[in-house]
């Protein structure tokens, strides 16, 4: 062998060596996730979305860290959270109750959506009122956080389901009579299944803006990750990159 072949051959394994010291110091950190979109959206096992984009993002500005999306029941991947079975939940509301095992990153990176209630077309129904909602049966999704004069109100009748997409079927086929939801969402899905002339928005406005957080499992080791996910959220605020995500989606 050459000097020339011997020192390309040296080159050649340094390099190797290099690529795959940097994989082996790679971690990967699971992100439990429900189909809502256009956050997340779900299709044959492939995952995309808002979420997912932003995610991706992310990625390109944390050296050596990787994220999965594991399907997780909605329910289930909070209490995973708790656990410590899983490190991160995107799309998440911020409440009490969960920053005991949740540590929220900061600024929320999402914040144009509300909650609103939605009614069958022609049904007759008006809500004009928060407490017009006394006279009805309200679909919502369990353990979902909405604003809190709703989660928590135990004089509701309230219908609780995993999927808010069974809540839009129920609708449709007047097994309830209003349902709630975030509105981002909710339209999107509406819009997507041919709903549009079928499902409308109820008079009556909570008025509240949902933000949407990143929350990290205070059990993870993803928690030291913090400052700088709080920073690249601020960085892809204020360059436009979230709303331009957004705005694929959405409009």
């Amino acid at each position: 062998m050459t000097v020339a072949n011997r020192f390309a051959m040296t080159v050649l394994v340094s390099a190797m060596c290099f690529f795959y010291a940097n994989q082996s110091l790679a971690e990967e950190f699971i992100i439990g996730t429900d189909p809502w979109p256009p956050f997340t959206i779900m299709q044959e096992g492939h995952f995309s979305g808002i979420d997912i984009d932003i995610i991706k993002e992310l990625e390109k500005r944390l050296p050596n860290v990787t994220f999965k999306f594991k399907e997780i029941p909605w329910s289930r991947a909070l209490h995973y959270m708790e656990l410590g079975k899983i490190d991160a939940i995107t799309s998440l509301a911020k409440r009490a109750a969960r920053e005991k095992y949740i540590l929220y990153t900061s600024p929320p990176y999402y914040s144009n959506c509300s909650s609103r209630f939605y009614l069958k077309q022609g049904n007759g129904l008006s809500i004009q009122q928060y407490t017009d909602l006394y006279r009805f049966k309200v679909g919502h999704v369990v353990n979902s956080a909405y604003f809190p004069r709703f989660d928590t109100d135990d004089k509701l009748n309230k219908y609780s389901v995993t999927h808010e997409s069974q809540l839009l079927k129920m609708l449709e086929n007047d097994r309830l009579d209003v349902m709630v939801g975030t509105n981002c969402q909710v339209d999107y899905h509406i819009k997507l299944s041919g709903l549009s002339g079928t499902l409308e928005q109820a008079e009556y406005k909570p008025g509240n803006n949902v933000d949407l957080y990143l929350g990290l499992s205070k059990r993870s080791a993803i928690t030291k990750l913090e400052p700088q996910l709080n920073r690249i959220f601020q960085e892809l605020k204020d360059e436009g990159v979230i709303q331009r995500i957004a705005d694929k989606y959405l409009k």
